[in-house]
């Protein structure tokens, strides 16, 4: 004689669906999670390939660092074409909501050019390459230039203020930290309670050379 199957109540079943749907849940987070260190990485990488192009072009102009420019003609977009490679997109592949119109989603530090001309700085004239950033992440729905407007917001001893600088970068371009190129060519993924440090030290070089 067959022994009759026990049917699942209603409780179990619930209580089942709401397991599923954590362990859903806790998949797709995980995977999110992996894709956007995939993208923080490739943008590291990125902000890498433009400071090996940069001590490239330095080299061969008598160690003077690209320019700037509100058109294309000298900016180090241009400028650096040649050091990049044709494979350079300029965009970080964890930001998705810029501007068609904007070609590189990272901008470099005004502070390196001179004021009026935007011609890049000879080498020599920065103090303390280590410390101080030529790139970093663009706000999505900031300038479409390829530079930061740092200059005009300087305070007393050349101190920028934090909330004048998350009006030009974004802080939090990879969840909690965002990547940022310096001038000596390595590159770090800093909180913005770095940066805010960095910037209000007594002698703050990460954006004044």
């Amino acid at each position: 004689m067959k022994t009759p199957s026990r049917a699942f109540s209603l409780i179990e079943l619930l209580a089942v669906v709401a397991i599923i749907g954590i362990l859903t849940t806790l998949a797709y987070a995980g995977v999110g999670a992996a894709i956007g260190k995939g993208n923080a990485t490739r943008c590291l990488a990125n902000m890498r390939q433009v400071g090996t192009a940069i001590q490239t072009f330095a080299g061969e102009n008598g160690g003077r660092l690209p320019s700037v420019d509100h058109g294309l003609q000298i900016s180090w977009t241009n400028t650096l074409a040649a050091y990049l490679g044709t494979n350079f997109i300029g965009r970080c592949p964890s930001l998705q909501k810029y501007p068609e119109q904007m070609r590189v989603t990272y901008g470099w530090n005004d502070m390196l050019v001179e004021p009026m001309t935007w011609e890049g700085l000879q080498l020599t004239r920065v103090t303390q390459t280590s410390a101080t950033i030529v790139l970093a992440e663009k706000q999505a729905g900031g300038n479409l230039l390829d530079h930061f407007h740092f200059r005009t917001s300087l305070g007393i001893r050349g101190r920028l203020s934090m909330a004048a600088f998350e009006g030009e970068v974004n802080t939090t371009a990879h969840g909690s930290n965002a990547n940022y190129l310096f001038l000596d060519g390595h590159v770090e993924s800093l909180s913005p309670n770095d940066v805010r440090s960095r910037l209000t030290s007594i002698n703050p070089r990460l954006l004044v050379p």
